[in-house]
């Protein structure tokens, strides 16, 4: 049986075609595209590290971490701040599409997704009058631990 919220504010971005979100409570900021200082033997991933406002904090590239193609950097590409385990890690995703306080039902992600490679990264699917929306499993999306 689908959970039903009544509403959340939620961050939708994208990468590539698809919507995804976080949650506002999730998102500390969204900066632009800044200097990154790679990281050397990190995972593909890992894009390295930037300097916020004094901070130094490793950032993510959810693109990579989500496909296996080749991304491409667009004047829209965007740092999704979030806090983990007490610290903050940059999400590098291709851009926002909003902000918005969402009301609708939330379904499980499909037994065929949840199975695949890449499965554990989604919590939930978000389905509005003209858009599917997968809300990420933010924790195992920043575990760096791969299943075995």
């Amino acid at each position: 049986m689908p959970e039903k919220i009544a509403s959340k504010d939620i961050v939708i971005f994208c990468i590539g075609n698809e919507k995804f979100a976080l949650t506002t409570d999730e998102v500390k900021s969204i900066e632009e595209l800044q200097e990154i200082i790679p990281v050397p033997r990190a995972p593909a991933y890992i894009a390295g590290l930037i300097n916020l406002r004094g901070a130094v904090i490793p950032v993510m590239d959810v693109r990579k971490r989500l496909t296996s193609g080749d991304v491409q950097t667009g004047r829209d590409t965007v740092i999704l701040v979030v806090e983990h385990q007490d610290e903050s890690i940059g999400l590098i995703v291709d851009r926002v599409e909003s902000v918005d306080q969402v009301v609708f039902d939330v379904k499980p992600v499909p037994a065929e997704v949840a199975a695949g490679n890449v499965g554990r990264f989604y919590q939930s699917v978000l389905e509005t009058a003209k858009d599917k929306i997968t809300i990420i499993n933010k924790d195992n999306l920043l575990s760096l631990e791969e299943p075995t």
